[in-house]
């Protein structure tokens, strides 16, 4: 994909340079001939292989294709008789012709380092799942516990339920409330997440007056630690989304990254060395893996 991409680009460039000297034969890359097209992809491939290659090498290439085609060289190009002003060692060319070669390979060298397409919209989709998978664990922690400005739980959402489960201690891992209930305990919370734990058979709504451990009345009929563990859980839950969210940032971030920038920021987060021969994708999925062990630096 990537390779054709590159093609088109080193084609329309091409293409405007032959306009700033007159010539406006050259076809949209819709209607250019397949062999064309062919011709143009092989010499992508070759700067891509070959990194150092120059652009009489490049042009090299190209005649070699244009000889196994069958063309000649002619005065003005042409594609039925397979006639071609460049079809020339390339001393000969003119510094005119010459330009081309080395516009192309540059345009090579320079797009080369762009993300591709589909690893991009890849990337960019990942991000998005995993942005929803934040969202949803945003909505259960505000299902959890109702929080004021002041960090207290809202009381006029409260409603009592008792623990009458078999085991001496419940903790919630569930609903992540971190609540915990003694046997027969009572606790008054927000109505949402009472409704939740009222769907076990271990819960029960308390119609009575809540007690404390201690036997004794609480105020307001809210047991003493109930609003601090909500608020505690919550605060622990938008830690976790903040940093999620950090790390989502990074990774679109270095998405965007060429090659010298991806082994840039490795050595400068993380004090890593990465190879600059490897690939664009391979860099980023090595950064991505140091975005997700070490966190966001």
């Amino acid at each position: 994909m990537k390779t054709i991409a590159i093609a088109m680009m080193c084609h329309a460039i091409n293409a405007a340079y032959c306009q700033s000297m007159g010539d406006d034969s050259q076809p949209t890359w819709d209607d250019t001939p397949e062999s064309h097209k062919q011709s143009l992809i092989a010499g992508v491939e070759m700067h891509l292989a070959n990194p150092d290659a120059t652009p009489e090498q490049s042009h090299k290439s190209w005649y070699k294709v244009k000889e196994a085609e069958g063309w000649k060289y002619g005065e003005v190009k042409d594609i039925e008789k397979k006639e071609h002003p460049c079809f020339l060692p390339y001393e000969e060319l003119p510094d005119a012709q010459k330009a081309k070669d080395y516009l192309f390979r540059t345009t090579v060298h320079l797009v080369k380092q762009l993300p591709d397409p589909e690893d991009y919209l890849a990337l960019s989709a990942e991000v998005v799942n995993l942005r929803q998978k934040v969202e949803h664990q945003k909505n259960v922690a505000i299902n959890t516990a109702t929080i004021t400005p002041t960090n207290i739980v809202q009381k006029s959402a409260g409603v009592s339920i008792q623990y009458i489960g078999n085991k001496s201690l419940y903790t919630d891992h569930l609903y992540e409330s971190a609540l915990t209930f003694e046997q027969g305990q009572v606790r008054s919370i927000p109505s949402d997440l009472a409704t939740k734990f009222l769907k076990h058979p271990e819960f029960t709504r308390y119609e009575g007056e809540p007690e404390s451990n201690s036997g004794e009345s609480t105020e307001q009929g809210l047991d003493d630690d109930t609003s601090s563990i909500l608020n505690r859980s919550k605060e622990k839950q938008q830690e976790e989304i903040d940093k999620e969210n950090k790390v989502l940032d990074e990774i679109e971030t270095i998405g965007k990254m060429t090659k010298a920038g991806l082994v840039q920021y490795a050595l400068e987060k993380y004090e890593q060395k990465l190879s600059p021969q490897k690939n664009l994708d391979e860099l980023k999925e090595s950064v991505t893996q140091m975005i997700h062990q070490y966190g966001v630096v």
